[in-house]
């Protein structure tokens, strides 16, 4: 009977608003092209070929001077320029080369401020010193810029240090493969990040829902999440919430139904009993209570087939017709009377109520539900029970009030919930198996109506049904 679920407690999960998953996968792209981008800037101005060095920021002359004796020290200084990225050819006086950190040397520039154009001193058998490009005569150009030239002193000799700043080698492969190993770092993160948003969710949901299909009727999900996913693990447990008060409401109905045919069951064995063993006068005499509970077993089995069938046509079959509300009021009041002589009814009926185009069986047996309950829960057998049907603008209102003892506050919202009963005790007075008032509900609602309740403990209760009027 799962037509039959319990909306109380579920009403007060509060609805979330929530943010889509695709945003959140857009933010970790968005996020890996930044990081890409960034990395690749990164190497870019890390590998890129810088700009000539300019000379003057790295030769140290004096600390030339004190070395150029001693020609160790000397190439040992000309190396850490060329690791400088400083190009450096010593000349003396007579225009000979006397230390180079580059090959071919770099040449003395043609036209010098008081110099002279070199030329190979004479006896030199190295040949020619090279040309102003910065290679050997006739050879290819080294760089753009003219080379550097500054004097040295040593002991009255004027060397000449012609320096030039040198071109960083362009970049190798070690620039593209860290840009790669990066970018596959950024890819692998944002895969991550993304299976630990997707997959373990899940992954939990999916283990939540094999526990509750084992039985397992405690099982949830509880994801905290503001995505789909989160909405989805919401919806799961809300079905799963409603399953267990419906397997809870089941319990609750066969337990009932078991307890309120026992009682009625057993009166009729003893009437049997007594009329097999011969004792007619206690055998009649028990014809009267025999009635009753016959009475009481075809309600309990009308209210379980009449659930039965709403469950499997979806909606009730209405049998319409116009019927005046003084009608439904009058059958429902006499069949009260005929069922309980002590209880006392007062009617009240408009006398400018409109028709009621209903299905005057089924609204009779809500306004039959509503005088039964307030029967049961009113102790005081003095204490009488008000009917009153009078119009609110274009609807017809009927009233049922009892002087009972109400229904506590935190079962208000339940009242209409299938197999639930405010009074737990199972006495033949307050017994029942908790359908009534869920299908006077559901009639009511066929019939475009409502029905509220209002009570306080201790003091009674009031249920209102709201009816179209016709015209």
């Amino acid at each position: 009977m799962t037509s039959f679920t319990s909306t109380g407690p579920l009403q007060r999960i509060p609805a979330r608003r929530f943010r889509s998953l695709a945003s959140r996968m857009v933010a970790v792209g968005v996020l890996q092209l930044v990081l890409l981008v960034a990395t690749a800037l990164v190497i870019f101005f890390v590998e890129r070929p810088h700009g000539e060095v300019d000379p003057d920021d790295h030769i140290d002359a004096h600390k030339l001077e004190t070395v150029a004796r001693d020609p160790d020290q000397l190439q040992e200084a000309l190396a850490g320029l060329r690791e400088k990225r400083v190009q450096v050819s010593i000349y003396n006086a007579d225009r000979q080369l006397l230390a180079t950190n580059v090959d071919p040397p770099l040449a003395i520039p043609p036209r010098m401020r008081g110099g002279r154009p070199p030329g190979p001193p004479p006896g030199d058998r190295r040949g020619p010193p090279p040309d102003d490009r910065g290679g050997p005569p006739g050879g290819r150009p080294r760089g753009g810029d003219r080379p550097t030239v500054m004097p040295l002193h040593l002991d009255g000799e004027r060397w000449l240090l012609v320096a030039r700043g040198a071109q960083a080698k362009p970049p190798g492969w070690a620039g593209p493969v860290i840009t790669l190993v990066c970018a596959l770092l950024v890819l692998v993160f944002g895969a991550m990040v993304t299976a630990r948003w997707i997959v373990r969710p899940i992954d939990r949901l999916s283990r939540a829902a094999r526990a509750l299909g084992t039985g397992d009727l405690s099982a949830r999900s509880r994801l905290e999440r503001t995505d789909e996913i989160g909405e989805l693990g919401y919806r799961f447990d809300e079905m799963a919430d409603r399953i267990e008060n419906l397997m809870r409401s089941e319990k609750e109905l066969f337990a009932n139904v078991a307890h309120e045919l026992r009682t009625p069951l057993s009166r009729i064995g003893v009437a049997l009993d007594l009329a097999g063993e011969g004792d007619a006068e206690a055998a009649r005499a028990s014809l009267a209570e025999i009635a009753v509970d016959v009475s009481d077993l075809e309600t309990i089995v009308d209210d379980i087939l009449a659930a039965m069938r709403f469950e499997i046509a979806g909606s009730l079959p209405l049998r319409r017709a116009h019927v005046t509300p003084a009608s439904i009021v009058q059958a429902a009041a006499d069949r009260a009377r005929s069922r309980h002589r002590s209880r006392s009814l007062v009617i009240e009926v408009a006398s400018d109520l409109p028709m009621l185009d209903v299905d005057p069986m089924l609204v009779r047996r809500v306004i039959d539900n509503l005088l039964e309950n307030a029967h049961k829960y009113t102790p005081d057998p003095d204490a009488a029970t008000k009917v009153v049907a009078r119009r609110e603008g274009e609807r017809v209102v009927f009233e049922v009030s009892d002087r009972g003892q109400g229904i506590a506050s935190e079962d208000l919202p339940r009242v209409f919930t299938a197999f639930f009963r405010g009074e737990r005790s199972r006495s033949r007075e307050t017994g029942g198996v908790g359908l009534g008032l869920t299908l006077a509900r559901r009639i009511i609602e066929a019939h475009s109506g409502t029905i509220e309740v209002t009570s306080d403990p201790g003091a009674g209760t009031t249920m209102r049904v709201s009816l179209p009027a016709v015209g």
